[in-house]
């Protein structure tokens, strides 16, 4: 069982953050709920400094400034694993993103131990520990929280602790390594806080190819709407329409109420409610000009070219691959290649400088990868 402090006044976490400003590094997760809401709300906030650890209740009147605080500090290492949606939720609560993250997760792969090793699974490896996973279904807004709860979060931090300086270890061996491990926690940090323009979300809609120009337009009005609709309601986007929703209102773009009662598994709610507002975002999209109607997209794996480009970007990672001794996942998933693809042949140059570029055009990955891509994929 852990030993740890269940902190709920705000004169306590002042207290404990003094006190982590001791050390060059802490160790943090948190739990969260996101099923009903678009914004995670925190249940809890695990800390551990030096040996002291602390499980932070965000739900009652508690003032986080003094945490936030901490994590802002410039010369401080932040270890968490797979942070993941962690740094997209804390971002949104401290204001800025979290900096000087080592994610263990990551780490671990470099380590040659896994890709997206899970944590129960890297702890098992690395100190034969098997944990208790019984409680990784609570609601960590309920109050109170049962013992074995509390214990089940703190052990989360405390056995991270313990991961920490093993793979700091194995990595050691190879600076370059550390290097790496220590750029991509900082890439994904930044990526997992980036947001693509609200009116520019068709571009990455999965068959959005399906559509006409028409269409298209009807689509990035109607995404634009739904997203305004999720946020402002703080509702998940799936509950104002789900995507196979979202592209039949493209296709079949209904000008009359009664229409919105023949597209498949539409909210009710959705219906009832917004149905005015729906119709307005597709009735924009119908008044867009022909002249001023997005390009038709195409079925990526359909476009000429598309087999020899994919199979040359695949060759150009497996060799960076074997010169890092990595897997090639850890470069470029099938994702990221098809990714970089889609930007150099279907995003419209004059839209790339508001949008977040590939994975393999940026951070680490572009300064090995970016000129043999632009090579490969640029078109006159």
């Amino acid at each position: 069982m852990s030993t740890y402090q269940l902190v709920t006044e705000t004169a306590e976490l002042v207290e404990f953050c003094k006190h982590a400003r001791q050390f060059s590094s802490i160790v943090l997760d948190t739990e969260f709920v996101r099923v009903r809401t678009y914004y995670a709300r925190l249940g809890l906030i695990q800390v551990r400094a030096g040996e002291h650890t602390v499980l932070i209740d965000p739900v009652g009147a508690i003032d986080l400034s003094s945490l936030w605080e901490l994590l802002r500090a410039e010369d401080l290492e932040v270890v968490i694993h797979a942070g993941g949606e962690d740094f997209e939720i804390l971002a949104q609560a401290m204001g800025q993103p979290l900096r000087n993250v080592f994610d263990t997760q990551i780490a671990a792969a470099f380590a040659g131990l896994g890709d997206a090793l899970g944590y129960a699974a890297l702890v098992e490896q690395l100190t034969g520990v098997v944990l208790d996973k019984s409680q990784s279904r609570t609601d960590w807004l309920q109050r109170p929280l049962a013992p074995e709860q509390l214990d089940y979060a703190a052990a989360d931090v405390d056995y991270l602790q313990q991961v920490y300086p093993a793979l700091l270890s194995r990595l050691s061996e190879n600076p370059l390594k550390l290097d790496l491990t220590v750029a991509e926690s900082a890439f994904q940090v930044e990526k997992r806080t980036q947001q693509w323009p609200a009116e520019l979300l068709y571009l990455q809609f999965g068959n959005a190819w399906q559509c006409t120009p028409q269409q298209l337009a009807v689509l990035r009005e109607v995404l634009q709407w739904r997203l305004e609709r999720a946020r402002e309601a703080d509702i998940p986007l799936s509950f104002v329409a789900k995507d196979h929703t979202v592209l039949e209102l493209a296709r079949q773009h209904p000008v009359k109420a009664d229409g919105l009662y023949s597209i498949t598994d539409l909210s009710p709610v959705t219906r009832r409610y917004a149905g005015k507002e729906l119709l307005a975002a597709i009735q924009r999209g119908l008044a867009v000009p022909l002249a001023e109607q997005p390009e038709r997209l195409s079925k990526l794996t359909d476009m000429p070219g598309y087999k020899p480009a994919f199979n040359a970007l695949k060759k150009a990672v497996d060799a960076y691959a074997k010169e890092l001794d990595v897997t090639p996942s850890l470069i470029g998933s099938r994702r990221q290649l098809n990714d970089v693809i889609h930007w150099f042949w279907q995003i419209p140059a004059a839209y790339r400088s508001r949008l977040p570029a590939p994975d393999l055009l940026v951070s680490w990955r572009g300064a090995k990868l970016k000129a043999t891509i632009e090579s490969l994929l640029t078109r006159d």
